[in-house]
């Protein structure tokens, strides 16, 4: 972005004139602050503070956290997370650096079988929860996947503790039945929801409907042959 400044030809007018463009530079420089789209994959609706502050520290390692998963950036993941990080979702807990990268290049690396096509990340305003005095952070997140042919949009729950710039716990709450339910016609997507909730609307289909889910496995364990 370029400016075009045309200076004064009177002198007295010369403090005037530079006092407007420092303002203008000011706002440009507070809206690149709160841009809803710190990346074009991660969207925030709320304020972003600057990275050089405690908050903004801990608000920016979540965003750049989410784009390197939407990215599937293994090196950005390398930077962000400790050593010894302790990471955990459902069904699985992964210890150590190379365990995480790993995990990631299982999900949309080369490695992986059946890899997402899109993956974006969206936080209401109200997303962060911070704890300056431990590093710790809950934040709130919608998680959007397109995978052949088929869609989800999760509410989902980060837990973290975050440490000198890196991730040392980071603990992931979310509900799968929601993709099978929205696949089902039974739940909303409810894209960029100013109030996440733990499971979206249900569909207008399923206005006066309480569907009744029963999580159990599919398979059997020892797999039969």
């Amino acid at each position: 972005m370029s400016f075009a400044i045309r200076y004064p030809r009177h002198r007295r007018r010369t403090r005037g004139c530079l006092l407007s463009v420092s303002a203008v530079l000011a706002t440009l420089a507070c809206a690149v602050q709160g841009a809803a789209e710190p990346y074009p994959n991660v969207t925030y609706a709320g304020e972003l503070a600057s990275r050089d502050t405690p908050r903004g520290a801990i608000e920016w390692a979540i965003l750049d956290m989410a784009r390197a998963w939407a990215d599937c950036d293994p090196v950005a993941m390398d930077e962000l997370v400790a050593d010894d990080i302790d990471f955990s979702f459902p069904t699985t807990r992964l210890k150590g650096r190379e365990a995480v990268l790993d995990d990631l290049a299982a999900y949309c690396g080369e490695q992986a079988q059946n890899p997402p096509e899109t993956v974006s990340f969206y936080l209401p305003k109200d997303a962060f929860y911070i704890d300056l005095e431990r590093g710790r952070v809950a934040v709130e997140i919608q998680f959007r996947e397109f995978r052949r042919g088929r869609r989800q949009v999760t509410n989902d729950v980060w837990i973290a503790t975050i440490e000198n710039g890196k991730f040392k716990v980071l603990k992931e709450y979310l509900d799968g039945r929601v993709r099978d339910l929205q696949a089902l016609g039974v739940l909303t997507y409810d894209r960029d929801a100013d109030f996440l909730t733990p499971w979206p609307p249900r569909t207008d289909a399923w206005a006066d409907c309480f569907p009744i889910v029963r999580a159990a496995p599919t398979n059997t364990c020892p797999p039969q042959r």
